[in-house]
């Protein structure tokens, strides 16, 4: 009993992951791959941290992981109060002839020093997948 009651909480996703986009911004003469990502937090903590992981799809549609995972450091109140974090990418880590992008909650640190942590499942995840298929 006590391992399905610890697997049911774990893969309840306490961040919905509502839109992802990632494109080019020319400013400045030079163009910046920008990752925005839009979400609340569903559960009845404050959320103080999350950490996500990033892949990259190619134009053939497959997954390639970014190098470094991305982090959001502000303090998300409960509720569905939707926000949103841009996150500039290094462009040569990037092709900018990508056809999507996929990013998945790794884990989520609360005010009171509880945590949630990705089980392996991926249960928190958004893709945008504009190649054809």
């Amino acid at each position: 009993m006590y391992g399905a009651q610890t697997a049911q909480s774990q893969t309840k996703c306490p961040i919905a992951l509502n839109r992802l986009d990632l494109r080019y911004n020319h400013a400045g003469g030079q163009s910046v791959p920008q990752l925005k990502l839009a979400f609340s937090n569903q559960t009845d903590k404050i959320v103080s941290n999350m950490t996500f992981s990033l892949s990259i799809l190619d134009s053939e549609g497959n997954p390639h992981p970014y190098s470094e995972n991305l982090t959001y450091h502000r303090d998300i109140p409960p509720g569905n109060q939707q926000r949103s974090h841009t996150w500039t990418l290094d462009s040569a880590s990037v092709d900018m002839h990508h056809t999507g992008e996929s990013m998945t909650l790794l884990d989520v640190q609360y005010s009171d020093n509880s945590s949630w942590k990705d089980d392996g499942s991926q249960a928190c995840s958004l893709t945008v997948d504009f190649h054809a298929k």
